[in-house]
């Protein structure tokens, strides 16, 4: 009789798996941080709409990749169940869902690009000239970014079903040629070499779309893809499936990125030393964000075989052990935090100002966080993986924006303090309350999938 599988057995080959996708995961997010590096040196009109374009154009591209990462779903499931013809059904299905996604995104993000200019005024303390050049700036760059969205979403789709066939290592070489090709294409075309006129972060933008398409065709391909069979053609009962977990994990990353993406909003309306303290406390908490997620993913193909093949407790086992791994990589990192946010105020130029000290107090909450950020990221790929990402997507929804958000308000501001005419203060407690706030929720959300995941697998078990 077979052993039954055990947590430690089974932390090898999620890592063996888990190592390139998290190579990958970082050099994904490090081409955002290439091209507003190289911005940069455009001067800071071009820094500050670089910067305004991706945080913008990252909103709707989230959470396309939230709803291609069924395909590798419900590949890992059908491998583990046996069921190998399904796979060029899933493939063929995701890469015209990617494909359409990503084409709708790109319409009406072109057309949401004359509204960006309205953000003119929310730019900081930026002057009114400085804002409407930012804004001009920002229109291009987004509209090219946006286009990018196409072979980007493709390249993911198909990542994912290279993934789950455990090829990491083909997606992570593509993907770093792919970084290569940006960097390249941005110094071509940004500063006008070789012959090519200057176009500065337009440049940039069509360095992007050309790298990704690099990528993309790159991947497509190499050997070991499998077959397509577009001859097929393509059927509704598919493509319910794959939104089926699709859907609300696309909804799932709509509600952490929008809560992300308002706190700082929040934090300028405190002051301005509130704002830039923040800035630099999420930038740091935020750096290692990938390293969870590219273990979420690789432990939710796992567990999707497991839970395939009707193996409860390799389900359970390969789960635990994910989290676990989850919670201390963070927690290492929240010591990192800890330990050298001298050296951090230091590399962000700010240290000695009021911006260090108070970004200092933010980050010992992040290293609270940290270890619970870890775990609900690996969370939440586990539950999609078990069939469960509706029940994932709406805690967080309940949490971030039914508890976090009011309670964020009612720390952060004092008695009186008015949003549209409504009080909302209460505590006055600045940035600290935000953070408050957003640990609280991290906490709590962590806790909640943990022990859906816990309850999921146990009742596999038990059946």
């Amino acid at each position: 009789m077979d052993n039954p599988p055990t947590i430690r057995a089974e932390i090898g080959p999620t890592l063996k798996l888990a190592i390139p996708i998290m190579l990958g995961m970082l050099g994904y997010g490090l081409m955002f941080v290439v091209d507003v590096a190289m911005a940069g040196h455009l001067g800071e009109t071009a820094l500050a709409a670089s910067a305004l374009a991706s945080n913008l154009n990252y909103i709707p591209y989230v959470f396309g990749i939230g709803v291609v990462g069924a395909i590798a779903v419900y590949q890992s499931q059908d491998n583990g169940a046996g069921v190998e013809e399904s796979a060029p059904a899933i493939l063929r299905h995701g890469m015209v869902l990617a494909v359409a996604i990503s084409v709708v995104a790109a319409i009406a993000s072109h057309w949401a690009a004359q509204f960006i200019p309205l953000l003119g005024p929310s730019l900081g303390s930026s002057p009114a000239v400085l804002a409407d050049l930012v804004s001009a700036e920002a229109q291009k760059f987004f509209i090219l970014m946006s286009w990018a969205m196409v072979p980007g979403l493709a390249f993911h789709a198909l990542r994912g079903h290279r993934d789950s066939q455990q090829q990491p290592w083909i997606s992570l070489a593509w993907l770093s040629l792919g970084i290569l090709a940006n960097i390249f294409f941005n110094w071509l075309w940004m500063f006008g070499h070789w012959g090519f006129p200057a176009m500065g972060l337009a440049g940039a933008g069509w360095a992007t779309i050309a790298a990704r398409i690099i990528m993309l065709v790159g991947l497509w391909f190499t050997p070991g893809r499998g077959e397509v069979r577009w001859a097929d053609g393509l059927q509704f009962a598919v493509f319910r499936r794959l939104m089926k977990t699709g859907w609300p994990a696309g909804l799932h990353s709509l509600s952490e990125v929008g809560i992300f993406a308002i706190v700082p909003v929040m934090a300028g309306w405190i002051n301005v030393t509130a704002q830039a303290a923040h800035q630099v406390a999420i930038s740091t908490a935020s750096a290692a964000f990938m390293l969870p997620l590219g273990l979420g993913i690789a432990a939710g193909i796992r567990v999707g075989e497991a839970y395939g093949a009707k193996d409860p407790r390799k389900v359970q086992a390969i789960g635990i052990g994910a989290l676990i791994m989850g919670g201390l990589i963070m927690a290492t990192y929240g010591l990192g935090m800890i330990l050298l946010r001298p050296l951090l105020m230091a590399t962000y130029g700010v240290a000695g100002t009021e911006t260090a000290a108070l970004a200092s107090t933010l980050l010992i909450f992040a290293a609270v966080w940290a270890p619970f950020d870890g775990v609900q990221v690996v969370a939440a790929y586990l539950l999609r993986s078990v069939n469960r990402a509706a029940w994932a997507s709406w805690s967080v929804f309940i949490v971030y924006w039914l508890f976090c958000l009011p309670l964020s308000l009612a720390l952060a501001f004092p008695a009186g303090f008015r949003i549209f005419g409504l009080p909302v203060g209460g505590f006055g407690l600045g940035a600290v309350g935000i953070w408050i706030s957003l640990a609280t929720g991290l906490i709590l959300v962590s806790l909640a999938m943990s022990w859906k995941f816990r309850q999921a697998a146990q009742a596999g078990v038990d059946a």
